[in-house]
Formats: C-alpha cells, structure tokens, sequence
C-alpha cells in the first residue's frame, strides 16, 4: 500500500470511529437521536486526525505528508485516492493547498470529474462529487458557466445533478443572474427543474421580487407540479398561498392525492389555511 492509501485509509477510519464514539457518548437508552453539528465535529475530528503520526509511513502526521505534496500533480493523484474512497468530504488542507494553485487546479480537478463521469462505480460517484464541490468552493467567475452547462447537460441524471447543485449553491448571489439566464434560456423540463432549484436555494435568504415571479412564472408552466410547488414552499414567499390554494381548488378531481397533498404541506408551510382543503371535494 502506498503513502496516499495509507493517509486515506487513515483518514476514513478516524473519521468513522471519531463519529461513533461521539454517538456512544451522547446517546442513551431515553435518547437515542443525537443532534449532531456535523460541521464542528467534522473539523474537531480532522484536526486531530491531521496531527497524529502514522506508523507506516515514518511516523510522520498526515498534516506534514500533504504539506509535502510539492507539485500540482501531486496534490491531484492523493486527491484522485481520496475523493475515491471517502464518504466523509475532503480534508480542508487539501483544499486551501489546492487554492494556492489558482485557477489550473480548478481545471485539473473539473477534467478529474469528467472523466468520472459516465462512470458508474461507487468510487467514480464519490470521486465526482467531491471534485465538482471543490471546484464550487473556489467560486472562480470562469467556472459559473462550465458549472451551470454541466448541470444541464446532465440535468436527466440526479446524482449528477444534485451534487453539481450543491457546487453551484457555493457561489451564492454571485452565480443568481447567470442561472435565472440559463432558466429563461433553457429547453429542456429537467434542467428548468434544476436550475430553478438552485435559484430558490440561493436566493431564499436575500428574496426579491424577482425571484418570486420567476418561481411563481414556473409554477404555471412547468409540467412538474410537484417540484415547482416544493420550490414555492423551500423559497418561503407567504404571496404563494393564494395561488396554490386557488390550484388545488380548481384541480381538486384532476390530480392524483400524493400532489394534493404534497401542495397542501407548501400551503401550511407558508403560513396559510389548509382546513377547508380536502381531497375529492
């Protein structure tokens, strides 16, 4: 096995047994859902994990291996058994070392994903992931567009989507004006979907008029009800109520009851009156 193996190998398990033992601590016979910030104990773990020596690899602590990465292609090939093998993310280190190679790590690591792309074993999946979300993270204006075109291009495949999704959420405000363009732009009904999810998540915490017409715009015309509705509800914009009440009112006997209900859950979410809302009536 060599050095690489051994750190990911290394990594994996303190993560694992880091968590479990958080768990054996916490829970008890009375509570055994434990709240977890995943977030803190994430960086608490790695921490220490980045600072413990590893025996078959000269004693030496994970920190002080990838600090010893010294080219960019060194970095990518630790990356590319990483991001192979982990379920648990990608060490920060390894992140802000990438950063300091600019914008030809961002291309390096968006040829990785493609690459893996297409391919459908679990370590192909997890190596996707982890490096479009990466790439996410540097927020780098040249990768708006590859990002956006990768989501729709792949707008039929949900793993696919939903973790370009999750890179593309990274940008935050910066990225709004370019998927509300590629919305209005866009032909085909899954990469719509997509994209207006990512509007929705993006923009809830800074609504706008804008936004709100656009969602309520896509309400009407996507064939989709169901993720319309739910983005309506995720986008937590009270002015919706009177339109969905008024759908479900009007198309009580034509949709099915899993879409009645599903819409009642937005309304109630919203604030608004689902009583008087009974299906078949």
């Amino acid at each position: 096995m060599n050095k690489s193996s051994i750190v990911t190998k290394s990594f994996n398990e303190a993560i694992e047994e880091g968590f479990n033992n958080y768990l054996e601590k916490h829970a008890t016979f009375d509570n055994y859902e434990v709240k977890i910030d995943e977030e803190q104990l994430m960086k608490e773990l790695e921490e220490k994990w980045l600072n413990e020596a590893i025996a078959e690899i000269d004693n030496i602590t994970p920190k002080e291996y990838i600090n010893s990465l010294a080219s960019l292609q060194d970095l990518m090939d630790f990356f590319a058994e990483l991001a192979s093998a982990s379920d648990v993310g990608i060490p920060d280190i390894l992140i802000d070392r990438f950063k300091e190679h600019g914008l030809e790590a961002a291309d390096m690591l968006f040829e990785f994903a493609k690459n893996n792309i297409e391919l459908k074993t679990e370590s192909n999946r997890l190596a996707f992931i982890h490096a479009v979300y990466v790439i996410g993270l540097f927020k780098y204006n040249e990768y708006k567009e590859k990002l956006i075109g990768l989501l729709m291009e792949y707008s039929n495949e949900e793993m696919i989507s939903e973790a370009v999704r999750i890179a593309i959420s990274e940008y935050g405000d910066e990225i709004l004006q370019d998927l509300i363009k590629a919305f209005n732009e866009a032909e085909h009904e899954s990469a719509k979907e997509h994209l207006l999810i990512c509007i929705a998540e993006i923009s809830k915490d800074h609504p706008s008029d804008e936004v709100y017409y656009l969602l309520k715009s896509a309400f009407r015309v996507l064939n989709n009800i169901k993720v319309a509705a739910e983005v309506l509800g995720d986008y937590g914009d009270g002015r919706a109520i009177p339109m969905l009440r008024g759908y479900v009112i009007k198309n009580n006997n034509k949709i099915d009851k899993d879409t009645f209900n599903l819409i009642r859950a937005v309304i109630k979410k919203l604030g608004g009156e689902i009583d008087d809302l009974v299906y078949g009536n």
